[in-house]
């Protein structure tokens, strides 16, 4: 999650995997799915534009959701300039290139067809399937070796290259920051965990934690993150 302050006022951008799944365009009329859309078509209502991206447990979130809760979805990243800096936000797992089976797999999963059966499923269906995913996704990342599921410093230097000045990410679950001469970038973890997001102003850039009473309250800067030395195509 960051909090912007773009001309005088917030602005949200939730940087996917907002849900631990969605799969089911009928899960909007259900339980945290649309006590969520209805608190973020609150806040909309009240003037704070929010921006949603895809993650890799919500890439199925659609014109449903968007109409249910006033956001703005975007399926990619989004190159935004906030305080001043030219940033690029993404979900993350577009990053981690060494990967190479959930890329593949991405490909397929996300094609037309899978999309349009995935969507149509029942909510009973569609949540049991998830939860069979999930299952088997958190066995892979258990047993396999730990280095390819970061990003690698060839993605990173390709984002480098494009001349955004901050990188913002999630998807790997480690808070932490660093610096590549003029190049700055965030990662957030998992917002559930830890409650964490990224308060850009006019100022620069700080986490926040957002406590259970409300409000912002200040969090210490973590040490640059790990990134795999190679990618693969």
């Amino acid at each position: 999650v960051l909090l912007a302050a773009r001309h005088e006022h917030a602005e949200l951008f939730v940087l996917g995997d907002l849900f631990d799944s969605y799969v089911s365009r009928g899960q909007v009329g259900h339980g945290c799915w649309r006590d969520v859309a209805l608190a973020f078509a609150a806040a909309v209502a009240e003037g704070v534009p929010i921006t949603m991206l895809h993650g890799n447990r919500d890439f199925l979130l659609g014109d449903e959701f968007v109409a249910a809760s006033g956001v703005q979805l975007a399926a990619g990243g989004v190159r935004v300039r906030l305080g001043g800096v030219d940033t690029l936000l993404l979900h993350g797992d577009e990053l981690c290139l060494n990967d190479l089976p959930y890329q593949r797999a991405k490909r397929w999963l996300r094609s037309a067809p899978v999309r349009w059966l995935a969507r149509n499923l029942p909510v009973r269906v569609a949540l049991a399937a998830a939860a069979r995913a999930r299952a088997k996704s958190r066995r892979v990342i258990a047993g396999g070796d730990q280095s390819r599921f970061l990003p690698t410093m060839a993605a990173l230097e390709a984002v480098m290259a494009s001349g955004v000045g901050r990188l913002v990410f999630g998807h790997i679950h480690q808070h932490c920051h660093g610096r590549h001469g003029a190049f700055d970038y965030w990662v957030l973890s998992a917002f559930d965990r830890d409650t964490i997001g990224l308060l850009v102003g006019a100022d620069g850039a700080r986490p926040v934690q957002f406590p259970a009473g409300g409000g912002l309250a200040p969090v210490a800067v973590p040490g640059p993150c790990s990134f795999a030395r190679s990618g693969a195509g």
